[in-house]
């Protein structure tokens, strides 16, 4: 019996709020708990998963990385693009995903490099990325016609949307690097300590700078995905992502000082905030109602958060 209590005791809090709004949107909502439904939240929750893996990383390492939102929707816009003029669209993709990589590469090398905050350098990255996709799609948006291209969100394996597929492969990569490599151990040195994790010979500048090249990498992963569901490029798709991301990382259990992370964590608080969004809308509450009460709900989980990270010991690896 106490290897059991033992275990429930090292489960993410976010289990527990995740459980309970699964019982009460099933019994308030039939529809929820339908297959159908229970596709469509998967589907939903693909592009927030993905992206809070990044983010996860990021905060665990000391930083932020505000640049992901519109690195999604730059992703989706090169995509769209490239295949309208005539281009593979796997090629495209791939071309997508790496110009993201850049833009992280840049915002990476500004901050260890300039030593300028990250939330100074990825907030008006932001803005930079959304003109360049604005610019491509002239302000409006570019439909792809590529039924291949669809399947990657519309697409079963083994009876399981591929979304699934896809953030379960990302994760498993994820927690090999936070958990498994030389990678992870320093940047966990650097978020507790990075003055000491220079002092021990670290390339910090290397690490922080690797951190923001894998959450940009995600983030474009994340828009290619969302534009294969709406099958099309939108420089304003996925403008808010990042704010959801960080809400997922912090009610999930890393705190937003960094030095510590929890990979699990930060997916079961991007599906809460999924099954919330969802569950809302199957009640029939208008969108604005709707992200209002994420909008509360978010912040004080946060605060929650917040509260229960204090007294407690840096250095804890990802779970």
């Amino acid at each position: 019996m106490q290897p059991k209590l033992g275990f429930l005791k090292r489960m993410p809090g976010i289990t527990w709020v995740l459980l309970l709004l699964i019982v009460i949107f099933s019994f308030i909502s039939p529809r929820f708990a339908h297959p159908d439904n229970i596709y469509n939240i998967i589907r939903q929750s693909t592009v927030l998963t993905i992206v809070s893996l990044g983010m996860m990383a990021a905060i665990t390492s000391g930083g932020i990385d505000l640049s992901v939102g519109s690195l999604v929707g730059l992703s989706g816009v090169l995509v769209a693009y490239l295949v309208k003029n005539g281009m593979n669209w796997f090629l495209a993709i791939v071309i997508g995903v790496l110009v993201c990589s850049f833009f992280g590469m840049i915002s990476g090398l500004v901050i260890s490099k300039g030593k300028v905050f990250p939330f100074i350098v990825t907030f008006g990255m932001l803005f930079m990325i959304r003109s360049i996709s604005l610019g491509f799609t002239q302000g409006g948006s570019l439909h792809i016609e590529s039924q291949t291209f669809s399947m990657i969100n519309a697409g079963y394996f083994l009876f399981i949307p591929i979304p699934f597929w896809i953030s379960l492969v990302l994760f498993i990569f994820v927690l090999f690097l936070m958990n498994r490599s030389v990678f992870g151990r320093y940047i966990f040195s650097i978020g507790i300590d990075s003055n000491g994790a220079r002092w021990m010979g670290i390339n910090v500048d290397l690490y922080k700078t690797l951190v923001y090249v894998l959450s940009a990498t995600l983030a474009g992963i994340a828009g290619v995905v969302l534009a294969s569901r709406v099958n099309t490029g939108n420089a304003l798709i996925g403008q808010d992502t990042q704010f959801y991301a960080v809400a997922a990382v912090v009610i999930g259990g890393t705190p937003i000082t960094g030095g510590r992370g929890n990979l699990v964590g930060a997916v079961l608080g991007a599906l809460v905030i999924t099954i919330i969004q969802n569950g809302l809308t199957l009640l029939g509450f208008s969108s604005e109602l709707t992200s209002a009460i994420v909008g509360l709900t978010l912040v004080l989980g946060v605060i929650l958060a917040q509260f229960a990270y204090r007294g407690e010991t840096h250095g804890e690896r990802s779970n």
